[in-house]
């Protein structure tokens, strides 16, 4: 498959997050790290086994950032955020899952059903037509794979239905339109296996990093990061300083204003935070009520997808869970309607592709808006036409004391946990360097 992302409660007592606490005075420490997400959480983990003084600061009232497994709203675990462990042949979480004696099953992109206008189409004809069509678009996409530019994938559309739903499902995998996605980006990103875990991709998250210490509810709103061998950071709660700090904020919040640095940051790191847009994921999960059959894992409408309205059904593996999938301008419109709407375009869809039958047996439902999260703005970090380094200027440290690290941060696993663990790690390995001179 062309995509780079094939995408497309028992454990929930493991969620209980670390107490939180209030900062009594201002405190100095080795570095401070900024975000609770998985970045933030392998970043301070590897830094306490090493014997550093470390304070991980977080603006909610949990850990695990976008990696969030709501067991709650359907009387199921439903993952929120992040539910494919992706590049899982790589991926430690794959290991940490089966440490815990949670199952796993693999995503396969092969367990799907296609449609076109809500009619099934073959699945010999329809893996024909798709493996033409990825062939064809491998062969347009190699010059300029190998020469700098600054195209979009919208520049590989073609009119041809499945050429266009083959790079819609790449762009799906994004969280944007086609021409809102850098072709050099896309192409760095590494494919691979990808499973699910038992549980929940979040709940799994909480259950691996339960016991580092966090201060939740302490929004930092200012970095003091220019002024002696110290650097001071502050909120509401107070303030604290270090010699170092791990910044694991998403860019398009850093973007937006949200942590004030004094003084402010270099022209070069803020075009670079400027080079990201939200890659926009909205999910629209349904609780499946009676009896029925074996779902497919996935349900795509090819003509759909071609027309640019990127979309899918996903079932999940482990629970009677059906979810609507949207992503870029889809996921945007349906941001801006109630839960009503949401549910009400959803049950429209579902009924179309799979039929009245599966309509019947949707029952409570959820959503949640990324996007509009003060804290995310965005599901993951999606990289601009023309600033394909952004990933790059925006991992480099500022005087070598202040690092940054998320799913924003270069390598080929950019935009998924994974990949944020990676570069937690490798923002504390940069800290313990310098700390260790």
């Amino acid at each position: 498959m062309l995509a780079r992302r094939k995408v497309v409660a028992g454990i929930a007592s493991l969620l209980a997050a670390p107490a939180c606490v209030r900062l009594p005075v201002p405190t100095d420490f080795d570095a401070i790290i900024i975000g609770a997400g998985v970045a933030g959480l392998s970043a301070a983990h590897a830094l306490t086994t090493k014997g550093r003084r470390i304070l991980v600061l977080e603006a909610r009232s949990r850990i695990g950032g976008r990696a969030w497994t709501d067991a709650n709203s359907l009387g199921a675990p439903f993952d929120q955020g992040a539910h494919w462990l992706h590049n899982a042949e790589h991926n430690s979480f794959t290991q940490l899952a089966k440490d815990r004696g949670l199952a796993l099953k693999v995503a396969d992109i092969s367990d799907r059903r296609l449609y076109c206008a809500g009619k099934a189409l073959s699945d010999e004809n329809a893996t024909s037509h798709m493996n033409k069509a990825t062939s064809d678009l491998e062969r347009r996409m190699f010059i300029p794979s190998i020469l700098p530019g600054s195209r979009s994938l919208a520049s590989f559309l073609s009119g041809d239905e499945w050429h266009d739903a083959m790079i819609a499902i790449a762009a799906f995998s994004l969280g944007a339109q086609p021409d809102n996605i850098s072709f050099d980006d896309f192409l760095s990103l590494e494919d691979g296996e990808e499973r699910t875990v038992s549980g929940g991709y979040g709940a799994l998250v909480a259950a691996v990093f339960g016991s580092v210490p966090v201060r939740l509810n302490h929004r930092v709103t200012l970095i003091d990061w220019h002024h002696g061998n110290r650097i001071s950071v502050s909120g509401d709660w107070g303030s604290a300083t270090a010699r170092h700090v791990i910044i694991t904020i998403p860019p398009t919040v850093l973007a937006s204003g949200a942590i004030r640095f004094s003084p402010d940051l270099p022209q070069a790191k803020t075009e670079a935070l400027n080079g990201f847009t939200i890659g926009q994921f909205l999910k629209i999960g349904f609780l499946l009520e009676g009896m029925g059959g074996r779902l497919a894992e996935y349900h795509a409408d090819i003509c759909t997808l071609a027309s640019g309205n990127l979309e899918m059904l996903v079932a999940d593996q482990f629970d009677p869970v059906l979810t609507l999938i949207a992503s870029g301008d889809l996921a945007s419109e349906l941001a801006r309607q109630d839960m009503a709407g949401r549910r009400a375009y959803a049950v429209e869809r579902i009924t179309q592709i799979l039929g009245k039958s599966m309509a019947d047996r949707l029952g409570p439902s959820t959503s949640y808006d990324w996007a509009a999260d003060p804290l995310s703005r965005g599901s993951f970090s999606a990289v601009r036409p023309g600033a394909g380094n952004a990933r790059r200027k925006f991992a480099q440290p500022l005087q070598g004391r202040v690092h940054f690290a998320g799913d924003a941060a270069p390598g080929p696993f950019a935009t998924t946990v994974y990949g944020a663990h990676l570069s937690g790690l490798r923002a504390a390995r940069q800290t313990e360097r310098e700390l260790a001179r």
